[in-house]
């Protein structure tokens, strides 16, 4: 039998044996019928220390389930000697749980008080012994790091009323006698980790814990870096996948009761106590006092009951809040990276190499194996919580950090990469234009990282490239080029015919780069140029034809019958427009189909004759329904009957919503393309018209 075979008849081996008994009491548990649960055992009580489930439970321990505390007190009672009782108050099940454990999973806090009172009256702890809550399992967790684990902010407060040093809680125990030192893990670690933040905020707030804050888990990384890798719940994330309606609920929201401030407990000892702190629950306690805030504070409550959407968008605003809190508490206490890295002397480059591009030696160079200077991951504990941040875009870290510790702007790793190297390579552009208020993208394009890296030659690589947010790869290249050209108006002129290591200028390098997206893009655009174009020859021609056969015919002299109809002057209208929009976007996507496809012409001119020819197809495909609708509305006579009238402009429209509808990602790229026009036009225009008189004031960085 191989070694695998082994392995599982050990796994087999270990697993508790269950007495066929015991089908009765699951079938209780499961009903949720406890009478007959505590029936069961009332008549065979030696059944109570037999295993219960295959996790090696007991039926006490399973009897937690019920949230009552009097049912656990029968049940002990029914054992026969104490030595049994003892057992069942501190014999875990196959992962060492005891019914503490256990306990942290119930709604009603008197289950804590219960089981320690029951020990401690009938004196079954023995001198020797630790105190129930100090007893961990396999994993050396304490019933409080477990409670912290789980987010049971409750039960963890509630548990922390009877020890007398939380700190023996911060870290999981020795486990055997192999382990020297404690798990690096603490218990604010784990809290983070998953996610419960009304746990982390309260355990901020214990005496003691900043050094367990800044220390770091097996992985290197310290409590703020672990939360600068979670952007998901920050705010700006968040907020950015809100739609319309989502957003206007989460403005109107109130802010009681999310900053932190009621989870902090008068009677909890363990507590610090700053000035900060109270001067928030005084704030919190005189807008509670408003009469406006009550009302609207219980308004949202009942809406929140009622609707789902508004429950939601309730908790995750108060998530927010949590995170902030506590990023606050960590920005300030973590000073490990101080001192770290320091900046060596850049090297000085003469004379940059100057050379005349060569397109087809460039694409020899794309193949594997070619380029040396690839970059690996970024593993997380290299980078201080600043540049981790910045990585994902966790504008809210930064900007703590920065107010906090203005000459962290300047921090570079370990390869010699700023903030604003990170943030390009990342494209970070909420971290970029943060950087911009503060008045720093200059001094900090200046400079260069490891493998003589200039600022353009990370926004090159694709590294760390996730698609971006564009619709189509067309659209997505341009996106791509307009980043580079955005980063190399901040760069030294010079900078731009550096080579790297690899002797490749940073254009170089991303045409390279982008060499797949680049023909990726050129097959996409030829074929729905192609695909768009006949559908607009067709569209064309159908509308040319209308124009001759107008509805309800000519007389004698050839004027139209209908031509007093104001329906009629709107059918061509609709005609004529359609006929004008299908004919300019037929010559457009043939001046596409015509174009060389150089990378540069993807920057502006292909991605704006799509766009334009998009939006004139539509156009024409609007008109020419909204004509064939006049038509029919003609030919039937039915100006004066409002319900035939709507239900024929409702079909007519159907088409319509229906392409608008399929083309849905295609049109918001035409509202990126108009949205952007629009900008371009307002720098025509004087800035004494478009700009306030007075200067706006940004806190430089020099």
């Amino acid at each position: 039998m191989g070694s695998q075979g082994k392995e599982m008849n050990k796994n087999v081996s270990t697993i508790p044996k269950i007495e066929p008994k015991m089908k009765q009491p699951h079938e209780a548990v499961l009903r949720g019928d406890w009478h007959s649960f505590i029936d069961f055992f009332r008549d065979d009580p030696i059944a109570l220390t037999q295993t219960f489930d295959p996790s090696g439970n007991t039926a006490i321990h399973v009897a937690a389930q019920s949230n009552d505390p009097n049912l656990i007190c029968q049940l002990l009672d029914m054992l026969p000697h104490d030595s049994d009782r003892r057992g069942a108050l501190r014999t875990g099940n196959v992962h060492e749980n005891t019914l503490l454990h256990q306990v942290i999973h119930c709604k009603n806090l008197e289950m804590v008080d219960t089981v320690l009172n029951y020990e401690e009256q009938r004196r079954l702890r023995l001198p020797v012994e630790e105190n129930l809550l100090e007893l961990p399992n396999d994993l050396g967790e304490t019933p409080l790091y477990r409670a912290a684990k789980y987010g049971k902010l409750n039960m963890l407060k509630h548990m922390a009323r009877f020890i007398v040093d939380i700190r023996r809680h911060f870290y999981r125990r020795q486990t055997s006698e192999e382990d020297t030192v404690p798990h690096p893990t603490s218990i604010l670690h784990t809290a983070i980790i998953g996610q419960h933040f009304e746990v982390a905020l309260w355990l901020s707030r214990v005496k003691g814990i900043e050094e367990v804050a800044v220390a770091k888990t097996e992985k290197g990384l310290t409590c703020l870096q672990l939360l600068a890798g979670m952007p998901s719940v920050f705010r700006s994330y968040d907020y950015s996948q809100m739609g319309f309606l989502e957003r206007h609920i989460y403005a109107y929201l109130p802010n009681e009761g999310y900053d932190g401030s009621c989870y902090d407990d008068g009677d909890d000892k363990f507590l610090r106590r700053s000035q900060d702190l109270e001067s928030g629950k005084e704030n919190v306690k005189k807008s509670k006092s408003s009469v406006f805030s009550r009302i609207n504070y219980a308004i949202w409550e009942s809406l929140a009951e009622e609707w789902d959407i508004i429950d939601d968008i309730r908790k995750r605003k108060k998530q927010h809040m949590l995170v902030e809190k506590l990023a606050d508490f960590l920005v300030g206490i973590d000073y490990l990276w101080i001192g770290k890295n320091p900046a060596k002397r850049q090297k000085e480059v003469v004379l940059p190499v100057i050379r005349p591009s060569n397109v087809a030696a460039t694409e020899k160079k794309a193949k594997p194996g070619k380029i040396s200077s690839l970059e690996k991951p970024i593993r997380s504990k290299n980078y201080t919580p600043l540049l981790l941040a910045a990585s994902t875009g966790t504008v809210e870290i930064v900007k703590r950090i920065i107010d906090l510790h203005p000459y962290s702007i300047f921090h570079i790793s370990h390869d010699q990469q700023n903030i604003l190297h990170v943030a390009v390579k990342h494209r970070r552009k909420n971290i970029y234009k943060l950087l911009k208020k503060y008045g720093a993208l200059n001094r900090l394009g200046s400079q260069m990282s490891s493998k003589r890296r200039t600022l353009l030659h990370h926004v090159a690589r694709m590294d760390y490239y996730d698609g971006g947010t564009q619709s189509g790869v067309v659209f997505q290249l341009q996106d791509e080029l307009r980043w580079f050209e955005r980063v190399k108006k901040i760069v030294p002129r010079p900078f731009s015919l550096y080579c790297n290591d690899d002797n490749l200028t940073a254009r170089e390098l991303f045409e390279l780069e982008h060499l797949e997206m680049h023909k990726e893009a050129q097959r996409w655009i030829k074929n729905t140029a192609e695909s768009c174009s006949a559908v607009a020859v067709l569209v064309a021609t159908e509308v040319f034809a209308a124009a001759y056969t107008v509805p309800g015919g000519t007389d004698d002299k050839g004027i139209p019958i209908l031509l007093n109809s104001p329906l009629f002057l709107f059918f061509t209208i609709m005609d004529v427009v359609g006929l004008a929009s299908s004919l300019v976007s037929v010559m457009l996507f043939l001046s596409i189909l015509t174009s060389p496809f150089q990378m540069q012409e993807f920057y502006k001119s292909l991605p704006r004759k799509l766009t334009m020819g998009f939006a004139l197809l539509f156009i024409s495909l609007m008109t020419t329904m909204l004509a064939f609708g006049s038509t029919i509305l003609l030919t039937l006579r039915m100006e004066d009957n409002k319900w035939s009238s709507t239900l024929i402009y409702s079909v007519t429209f159907f088409p319509v919503a229906l392409f608008a509808l399929t083309q849905f990602p295609v049109i918001m790229a035409v509202r990126y393309r108009t949205r952007r026009l629009w900008k371009s036009l307002k720098k025509m225009v004087t800035n004494g018209l478009t700009k306030p008189t007075q200067p706006t004031k940004e806190r430089m960085y020099f």
